[in-house]
């Protein structure tokens, strides 16, 4: 059985905290009219959101990629190829 990367908990942990600090902002947007979020600002928001989360998917991605032992999934692959042949 494998067990989850320690460091998949960083990441869960950043990308809830990115989306309820989106969804506070938003709520505390469309609460009160003195204070409500017009479609140029609620934009803004969602840009950043996407921004935020997508370099944290390219640095979650990253890390999963560095972790390839490259040497080894080669030497399977000959492995297979020879099985076959």
């Amino acid at each position: 059985m494998k067990y989850p990367d320690p460091n998949s908990y960083k990441y869960e942990e950043e990308l809830l905290y990115i989306v309820e600090r989106f969804r506070d902002r938003v709520r505390s947007g469309t609460r009160e009219a003195e204070k409500f979020l017009n479609i140029t600002e609620i934009e803004k928001l969602w840009t950043k959101l996407r921004k935020e989360t997508n370099k944290l998917y390219t640095e979650m991605l990253s890390d999963i990629l560095s972790e390839v032992d490259e040497g080894e999934l080669i030497r399977k692959k000959k492995q297979n190829i020879e099985k076959r042949e």
